[in-house]
């Protein structure tokens, strides 16, 4: 990793890296990382990872024990719910490549995943030609991507890993795609980071965001605290680390206002069709039929009739108001 990749918070100039490993500016003479076996790690991130994120890598990495490159390339044929591949289905991806239909397959670009967590998209991104950016605020999702990728033999110099908290590092390089893969929930200054991650787009740059929809049914019931303490379904998936204590998704009308005030363009919005199966296919592993037919159920019946704000995900593409380029420039 690069630390000529950011800047300091303070004086705007560029860090660098020192004989002990430290990531510093020499200008103001501060230090804001280290490097552990050639990831950088900023500071103040250990102390924001909860036990929860922890407890989530640490299941993932029995999972990926004994993965394989010809696992990687059959994950990618399975691409949507009722047949998605179980690791990436049980940490909540429904769709994959959903972008592909708007802005064609990506490859050969500069790409940000931002809060990669362990998934199939840093490995993808790789996979497909790509120099990508990849950061987490838990460090041991980190490590595991980075031992995922020298699995399948995709660790290479085209992929850059770090430990960083969002909403205090400042980039000083431009992307192509800045991808936000069910991460802005976790972050309370949205719109903060958002327009950080914005002064890092490229002109012609996209950021696409997938995020959790707060009034899906299956989800309200088990974060809202309308009904506490009585809350019992609430009360087992805290105590059984299913979600973290006090996590809310997205209400979309606000993110959207958002993105707007911060001065992006929403080009395309879609709501994920799995209205039945999210709440139901990820304890539906070992029936295929069953699981084919609430797939067919939600396509044909539930997609076409009930609105987005009770979807289990939306799907967003932005790109940069083209008056505040203007303005910028």
């Amino acid at each position: 990793m690069n630390p000529e990749y950011f800047l300091c918070p303070l004086c705007k100039c560029e860090l660098s890296r020192d004989d002990l490993n430290n990531v510093l500016c020499h200008n103001c003479n501060k230090i804001y990382g280290t490097f552990n076996h050639d990831v950088l790690i900023f500071n103040g991130c250990v102390e924001k990872t909860d036990f929860f994120e922890k407890q989530s890598a640490q299941k993932l990495s029995k999972k990926y024990l004994n993965y394989s490159y010809d696992d990687f390339i059959d994950s990618l044929n399975k691409r949507e719910l009722f047949n998605m591949d179980l690791l990436n289905k049980k940490i909540g991806i429904t769709r994959k490549f959903w972008w592909e239909d708007y802005i064609g397959k990506v490859s050969n670009k500069d790409i940000l995943e931002v809060g990669c967590g362990v998934n199939y998209l840093v490995p993808y991104w790789v996979y497909t030609g790509n120099n990508v950016t990849a950061f987490d605020i838990c460090e041991e999702s980190v490590f595991l991507t980075k031992n995922i990728l020298s699995k399948i033999g995709l660790f290479t110099d085209k992929v850059q890993l770090f430990v960083g908290d969002a909403d205090k590092i400042i980039f000083n390089k431009k992307y192509d795609i800045i991808n936000i893969n069910n991460v802005l929930h976790h972050i309370e200054n949205q719109d903060k980071v958002l327009r950080n991650l914005k002064n890092c787009l490229k002109e012609n740059g996209k950021v696409m965001i997938v995020e959790p929809n707060y009034y899906y049914p299956f989800r309200w019931i088990i974060e809202t605290d309308a009904l506490d303490p009585l809350n019992f379904v609430k009360t087992y998936f805290q105590s059984n680390s299913l979600i973290e204590e006090g996590e809310k998704a997205i209400i979309f009308s606000r993110l959207k206002n958002i993105l707007k005030d911060v001065g992006f363009n929403i080009n395309v919005e879609l709501k994920d069709p799995n209205y039945l199966g999210y709440g139901t296919i990820y304890f539906l592993d070992n029936n295929p039929s069953l699981v084919n037919m609430i797939y067919k159920i939600d396509q044909y019946i539930f997609n076409k009739i009930l609105p987005r704000i009770f979807s289990p995900f939306e799907y967003l593409i932005t790109s940069q108001i083209r008056w505040f380029l203007e303005w910028k420039y």
